[in-house]
């Protein structure tokens, strides 16, 4: 057999190898997140839910109205299921190597899967409960279809991307530094009122804007919301700064990774 054909078997079947490590890993995370009840799965419904639902009363009680159609509950779904996503990634992640430090023991087992196994399950969980919340929002005439299906595919792998990246930093950061966890949720928890999930950027008066458009999460849910409200303009949107930082935050996360690796391993 040609050198250049075994290269590339030996490759395959080492992928093959590390897919069905990353496989196992999901169906353990799987119990993990969400035990062995269905109550783990309908919070994850129920979560958003409760969120756009309490901000919707807020905003009916001041007498508001949507700043996009016609429809509250579609405004706030499309801020908040964008920033779980990157919240509930991220955050999954921090602990990657901490809490699943046993599993190391394992020879097939490196960090890299680990981080895969739980970013996937998460990311896939989270594009399976927006599918199901814009399907009812469409099925009780909250919303209409179409979508820019395209728009949205690429607000959500940018989306992603940012919170595989900055979940890979924390989860090498934690492992050195246990309080890491800790602080790095209190430095987020203002992100929430900063992203523009129950507002427009581009209404904010513009010292306001000066600061707001240099959180990437602005980005990612202006990005989603031009994918349900065609007409709005978003002038503040900047894909390719949110490209940038997922990129960037995905880079950082292996080579910290990489060189930490020794360090995280010998704790």
């Amino acid at each position: 057999m040609p050198a250049h054909a075994q290269t590339l078997r030996n490759g395959l079947s080492a992928l093959r190898t590390q897919s069905d490590v990353v496989g196992a890993l999901i169906l353990r995370e799987t119990h993990t997140r969400f035990g062995r009840t269905r109550l783990g799965y309908i919070w994850v419904l129920i979560e958003p839910v409760a969120h756009a639902v309490g901000l919707s009363i807020v905003h009916y009680t001041l007498g508001r109205r949507s700043p996009l159609g016609g429809s509250m509950a579609l405004f706030f779904m499309t801020g908040l299921l964008p920033f779980f996503l990157w919240s509930k990634v991220s955050y999954r992640l921090v602990s990657a190597f901490t809490s699943d430090r046993p599993l190391l023991n394992v020879p097939a087992v490196t960090h890299l899967d680990i981080l895969c196994a739980r970013a996937l399950l998460e990311g896939a969980t989270w594009l399976i409960v927006s599918t199901i919340l814009i399907a009812l929002l469409v099925s009780i005439g909250f919303s209409d279809w179409p979508f820019d299906l395209e728009s949205l595919f690429g607000a959500v792998a940018a989306t992603f991307l940012l919170a595989v990246g900055v979940g890979m930093i924390n989860a090498t950061l934690t492992a050195l530094l246990q309080s890491w966890h800790n602080l790095f949720n209190i430095l987020t928890r203002p992100l929430y009122l900063a992203s523009g999930i129950f507002y427009l950027v581009d209404q904010v008066p513009a010292t306001a804007q000066a600061f707001l458009v240099w959180n990437p999460l602005v980005h990612a849910i202006e990005w989603t919301r031009i994918s349900f409200y065609p007409a709005y303009g978003a002038t503040t949107l900047d894909k390719a700064y949110l490209v940038q930082w997922a990129v960037c935050t995905c880079v950082l996360g292996l080579v910290l990774e990489r060189l930490a690796r020794r360090k995280v391993e010998a704790i």
